[in-house]
C-alpha cells in the first residue's frame, strides 16, 4: 500500500445557496456515512462539490469547484477541474454516475444511486439519433472507465448487463442501509391515523399524486392526517407547499433536520414512498421499514429490491387513483397494516448500517488493496 492515504471525493450538490441550504436527500447521508468508513479504514478523504464556495458539514470540509458548462447530462468542466486539482491523489470516488466523464485515474470508484434517466421530464430522456448515441457513449465511459462501479440497486446492474455485457466483474451491488439504533418501532398517534410522505418535493418523487391522494383521503376520513416532511430546491416551492397544506384540512407540511426524522417515522402508521423514477434502494423506505411501518411504494428502481407486494409492503403504480385505492384498503384493514409492518421490520434487519459498512470495506479493500 502506498504511503499516501488520501482519497479524492467528487459530489454534485451537497450544499445549495452558498451553503445556506442542505439538499436534504439520501445522497447527503450517504456521503456522511461513507466519509466515516474511509476514516475508520485509515484513509484521509477530501471532498469537492459543484459550488463556488467551500463549506463544512458535520466535520466534513467540502471544497467548491465551479460547475462549468454541462453537456449531455455530464459536467466535463467540473470533471477536468477535479482531475487537475487531485493530481497527487492515489484514489478517487465519484458520487454520481456521470461525474467520471471525460477523465478518470487508476483506483477510482463510481457510485450509482439508481437509474436517473427514466423520467420523461429530464432532457436526456427525449434525445434521439446521434445525440442519443453521444449521450450513451459518455454514460458508457462514466460507468466502465473507473475500476469499480458500486450500484445501490439491482435494477441498474440488470440494465447494464443487458445493454453492455462484459463488465460484470467490475460492478458490485451494495444496497443502502438503515441505522437500526436510530430507526426502530414506536407507538403511533392513538387519535389520528398518520400517513407520512418523507421525501423531497419533487415530481419524480410523486409529490403531485401524493397531494391529490391526500385531498381525497382527508375528505373521506376525518381520522386521517397526512404529514409531508421534506424540502424543495428553493424557498418558493416550500412556501407553495405550506400554502397548499394550510388550505386542506388534515394535511401538514414541514421539514426537520435529519436527526429529528426518526421520531417522525415512529409516529406514523403508513409511509408513502411514491417514487415515479430516479430511485435506488430508498433510505426513507428502509427507515420506515425499520420502524415496523406499512410502506406504500412506486414500482420503480431499487424499491423492488426492498418490497415484495403484499408480503412486507405494497407496490403500486403512482397515479392518484392507484394511491387512493391502496391507502383506502390499508385504512380499512388494520390487521393487514400490522402484518405488513412486522414483515417490513424483519426485512430491514438485513440492511443494517453494520452490513453496509462491511460490504463497503470489502469493496474498497479489493479495489485499493495494492494502490501505489
Amino acid at each position: 500500500m502506498g504511503s499516501d492515504r488520501r482519497v479524492a471525493v467528487l459530489d454534485c450538490l451537497f450544499m445549495l445557496d452558498h451553503g445556506r441550504r442542505l439538499t436534504y436527500d439520501g445522497g447527503n447521508r450517504y456521503l456522511v456515512n461513507l466519509h466515516k468508513i474511509l476514516v475508520e479504514m485509515g484513509y484521509e478523504p477530501h471532498v469537492w462539490q459543484a459550488s463556488g464556495t467551500t463549506h463544512e458539514y458535520e466535520g466534513i470540509r467540502i471544497e467548491g469547484l465551479p460547475w462549468g458548462e454541462g453537456e449531455y447530462g455530464c459536467q466535463p468542466d467540473l470533471n477536468l477541474q477535479f482531475y487537475e486539482r487531485t493530481s497527487g491523489f492515489d484514489r478517487s470516488i465519484y458520487m454520481a454516475p456521470m461525474l467520471p466523464f471525460p477523465r478518470v485515474r487508476k483506483h477510482s470508484v463510481v457510485i450509482s444511486h439508481g437509474i436517473f434517466w427514466d423520467f420523461p421530464h429530464e432532457p436526456w430522456s427525449s434525445l434521439s439519433g446521434p445525440f442519443k448515441q453521444e449521450w450513451l457513449r459518455r454514460l458508457h465511459y462514466a460507468l466502465t472507465a473507473p475500476d469499480l462501479l458500486v450500484s445501490v440497486d439491482t435494477n441498474t446492474l440488470n440494465w447494464l448487463r443487458a445493454t453492455w455485457p462484459g463488465h460484470e466483474t467490475r460492478q458490485t451491488y451494495i444496497p443502502n442501509f438503515v441505522d437500526t439504533a436510530l430507526f426502530f418501532p414506536g407507538a403511533p398517534n392513538p387519535e389520528k391515523l398518520v400517513i407520512l410522505y418523507p421525501r423531497r418535493l419533487d415530481p419524480s418523487r410523486g409529490i403531485d399524486e401524493a397531494k391529490a391522494a391526500a385531498e381525497i383521503m382527508c375528505r373521506r376520513y376525518s381520522n386521517i392526517e397526512f404529514h409531508f416532511v421534506g424540502r424543495g430546491i428553493n424557498d418558493s416551492i416550500e412556501a407553495e407547499m405550506h400554502a397548499w397544506a394550510t388550505a386542506h384540512e388534515g394535511c401538514r407540511y414541514y421539514w426537520l433536520p435529519m436527526h429529528e426524522m426518526p421520531d417522525i417515522f415512529r409516529r406514523a402508521d403508513i409511509v408513502l414512498i411514491p417514487s415515479k423514477s430516479c430511485e435506488g434502494t430508498s433510505l426513507s423506505c428502509l427507515e420506515a421499514m425499520a420502524g415496523g411501518k406499512t410502506v406504500v411504494c412506486g414500482r420503480v428502481g431499487g424499491l423492488t429490491d426492498l418490497v415484495i407486494d403484499g408480503v412486507n409492503g405494497c407496490l403500486t403504480e403512482v397515479t392518484t387513483e392507484a394511491l387512493v385505492q391502496v391507502l383506502e384498503h390499508l385504512v380499512r384493514h388494520p390487521d393487514k397494516r400490522r402484518r405488513l409492518g412486522e414483515q417490513a421490520l424483519e426485512t430491514a434487519r438485513g440492511f443494517s448500517l453494520a452490513n453496509w459498512k462491511r460490504r463497503w470495506a470489502g469493496a474498497l479493500s479489493a479495489v485499493w488493496g495494492d494502490a501505489e
